[in-house]
């Protein structure tokens, strides 16, 4: 017994495919960067000079499915936290760019900073279940000039782990790579190895931001993976039902991935099963409304059809805070994505629609996703679990306690939860919140992460200084 959330119906998915592929050819998608537009028509797409509108015919996006390959190393500077997408394995990544953090001590929402992002880095290494680390808060202590750098440099130095960020301007690109190079073991970026990719986004309605595209694509060329993911906004940017905004969102997925194939055939793409939507009342966005577990399925069901790895988001909640609310919405999503069987599951350690970071809710969220891994495991049904000998023996009015079964299958069958503790009425001191915070901070006092290869903090601080003063102005 394996429970399981399939796809939307292949003939849906269908139909989503093809309406992907006429917004392709008969709309267009807008592409800023001249460059990318020269990628583009040479590649036989019909550009429009004056509007940078580029429509991509069929042929060109079942090229680009071809030569994205189906699995992907998102290698960790630790080689032993490499983590394999597309081989049936799952993993749980933490969300992106928050801009406030829960402040477990004080209580106060406040804005994010290095030291938060670096806490947050740290604390994710010591989880096993997280594979990838995502920059979780953006540092708004930071140069804006160097923000894009030094959040980098402090993913590298708190994790052996593979790291995802955002490179926002082309001007920024040399330093990233000179900084990936000097936290390489060999003293050099090597696109065979990736321990850094890139979550990149299109920019609904159908375009693409000019300076992110203009970075992207030199980060593409240079062998970094793209982690391609849409932000739309059902009922704003992108169409209100669930079909026409996971019909965008495909096509704007689509559209990079024919770019970055055209660039580098064979470059590592993620595709993100997900979109956002608009309350309709508030006008506010939301992660975690049950159309977004549709948008999900929908989505999977075009990644599983293209055979590319996937990224599909749970664990998220629109609550600011910790509340019943909070875990509803977090439990729903974890549960009903885990059991559609991404390869990472992105989410872990927010709030807000994924804009307020707290440490308790990231070991939360692990333990949230070990009952969920311990629900899509199943059951199994053979004679050694059905054990009906040993209820023979027991008969009416025994007990099991001492049965050998107990013993030693009780610790595989059974899920220990170890934070969300199990108690009697009455009985317990903290709640679980109040637990996952002391078991945070004894993290952070007691791990260490691998560190940087030797002379690597100097460089990077010689990386960092060179683009303060260089990009200062521009």
């Amino acid at each position: 017994m394996v429970p399981h959330i399939a796809p939307a119906p292949a003939a849906e998915v269908e139909a989503l495919h093809e309406a992907s592929l006429r917004v392709l050819e008969e709309v267009g998608v807008a592409f800023p960067a001249a460059a990318a537009r020269e990628v583009l028509h040479d590649a036989g797409c019909v550009v429009n000079a004056g509007t940078g509108v580029v429509k991509i015919p069929r042929a060109l996006v079942e090229a680009a499915l071809e030569s994205a390959p189906g699995e992907v190393v998102l290698a960790g500077r630790d080689p032993a936290e490499d983590v394999r997408l597309g081989d049936g394995s799952m993993w749980l990544t933490l969300d992106g760019t928050g801009a406030s953090v829960l402040d477990h001590a004080s209580g106060e929402v406040r804005p994010s900073t290095l030291a938060d992002l670096a806490a947050a880095v740290r604390l994710a290494d010591a989880c096993d279940e997280v594979g990838v680390v995502w920059n979780i808060v953006s540092a708004c202590d930071a140069s804006p000039t160097t923000e894009v750098l030094e959040e980098l440099a402090t993913c590298l130095r708190n994790t052996g782990k593979h790291v995802q960020g955002e490179v926002q301007r082309a001007e920024e690109v040399p330093y990233v790579l000179d900084i990936l190079a000097a936290a390489s073991a060999t003293g050099r970026w090597d696109p065979a190895r990736p321990f850094f990719s890139i979550v990149y986004c299109p920019v609904p309605p159908l375009q693409h931001e000019p300076d992110m595209l203009a970075a992207a694509v030199e980060l593409a060329r240079a062998g970094v993976p793209m982690c391609i993911y849409s932000m739309g906004l059902a009922g704003a940017t992108a169409p209100v039902t669930v079909a026409g905004a996971a019909v965008q969102a495909n096509a704007e997925i689509l559209s990079a991935l024919v770019l970055f194939q055209l660039l580098r055939p064979g470059l590592p793409c993620i595709y993100v099963a997900d979109t956002g939507l608009v309350d309709m009342r508030s006008g506010a966005y939301t992660a975690a409304a049950p159309e977004a577990v549709l948008v999900t399925q929908a989505m999977m069901g075009l990644a599983r059809r293209y055979g590319l790895p996937v990224m599909a988001t749970g664990f998220t909640s629109d609550a600011s805070r910790f509340s019943f609310r909070a875990g509803v919405e977090a439990g729903t999503t974890a549960l009903t994505t885990v059991l559609m069987e991404p390869d990472l599951v992105c989410g872990a350690g927010m709030l807000a629609g994924a804009q307020v970071l707290s440490l308790p809710k990231l070991l939360l969220d692990c333990e949230l996703y070990r009952a969920c891994r311990r629900v899509r495991a199943g059951a199994a049904v053979d004679p050694g679990h059905l054990l009906v000998d040993r209820i023979a023996r027991i008969g009416p009015g025994g007990h099991f306690l001492a049965a050998r079964e107990t013993r030693e299958l009780g610790r595989r069958e059974l899920h220990a939860p170890d934070l969300l503790q199990r108690e009697a009425p009455g009985q317990g001191g903290t709640d679980e919140v109040a637990r996952a915070a002391a078991r945070a901070d004894e993290l952070l006092a007691s791990h260490r992460p691998q560190p940087l290869p030797a002379g690597a903090e100097a460089r990077i601080a010689e990386v960092v200084a060179a683009a303060a003063a260089e990009l200062a102005g521009r």
